[in-house]
């Protein structure tokens, strides 16, 4: 390993070592200003960048001709987690940018020792994932993976639907944040409906109008709800009536009722918040 002052023409920029996925040359800008004079490029015996594509397109925008850099004889498989290990440092990397570098890491080191280098779980590193690396890294999903739009059990979840219907909800998830648990519900009800009605998910969401709600200043919700209630219309219905009568009974705030999930069981729960023993002695009293 040796620092060298190397032009920045010399430098070679290529795929088998690159996970900056968007290149965010801004970033080591800051970093060189906080820490002068340390090189942020790493490169092998043939002048390709292992590490620091990001500054390299810095130093390009400021038409520099020279600059510092650390020339390692490394194999692939130890640059590769090398440049993982120094961007999770400095910048953390998204979900897109693990993706590739799982795609490219794995047909180099067994799981085991990634996750022994690297930290990254081995548990997602499975048949499931990497059956379906080359649909999750396609440019359909690289704009929601790299914003964190999805998480990876979602994005899993997302590869088994048809393609037009993957790129409906891709495009939903793209404009409306939803919480892990909710991208869960929704992608189980739009299967089950996609399989019910034997149409299209543009169909459906043509019908149901999700793109008026995608507008609202909240939608996440109005959304969830109006999916729940197609995907269950008798629960639906009967929820709805049962909301009016207990509306009837005018209960007081300390008494509420609830009925058992799904309507599943005849019978009704209960609950009674009273401030003591005493005011509970006083109500036992009053039943009897």
């Amino acid at each position: 390993m040796e620092i060298k002052k190397i032009k920045l023409d010399d430098l070679r920029e290529v795929d088998k070592y690159m996970l900056s996925f968007p290149i965010r040359p801004g970033f080591y800008g800051e970093l060189r200003e906080k820490f002068a004079g340390l090189p942020f490029i790493i490169v092998n015996k043939e002048n390709e960048i292992i590490f620091g594509i990001d500054y390299y397109h810095y130093l390009k925008t400021k038409n520099v001709v020279q600059v510092d850099v650390v020339r390692m004889d490394i194999p692939v498989k130890d640059a590769l987690i090398l440049n993982y290990n120094l961007k999770e440092k400095l910048t953390g990397l998204n979900l897109y940018e693990k993706l590739v570098f799982i795609k490219k890491i794995t047909p180099l080191v067994e799981a085991v020792e990634i996750y022994r280098k690297t930290g990254l779980d081995i548990t997602n590193i499975n048949q499931e994932l990497l059956g379906k690396l080359d649909v999750l890294l396609g440019d359909k999903f690289r704009d929601v993976l790299m914003d964190g739009a999805v998480t990876l059990r979602s994005a899993l979840k997302l590869c088994d639907f048809q393609p037009e219907d993957r790129e409906v909800l891709v495009d939903l998830f793209s404009n409306v944040s939803f919480t892990a648990s909710h991208q869960q519900k929704i992608l189980e009800m739009v299967e089950e409906v996609i399989f019910r009605d034997k149409c299209s998910l543009e169909e459906i969401f043509e019908k149901l109008e999700i793109s008026k709600y995608m507008e609202m200043e909240k939608p996440q919700k109005a959304i969830i709800d109006v999916l729940f209630t197609y995907r269950y219309p008798v629960y639906s219905e009967a929820e709805k009536q049962w909301q009016e009568e207990v509306k009837g009974l005018d209960l007081p705030d300390n008494i509420k009722v609830t009925h058992y999930p799904f309507f599943e069981k005849k019978g009704l729960e209960v609950t009674i918040h009273v401030p003591d023993t005493t005011e509970l002695k006083k109500m036992i009293e009053k039943i009897k």
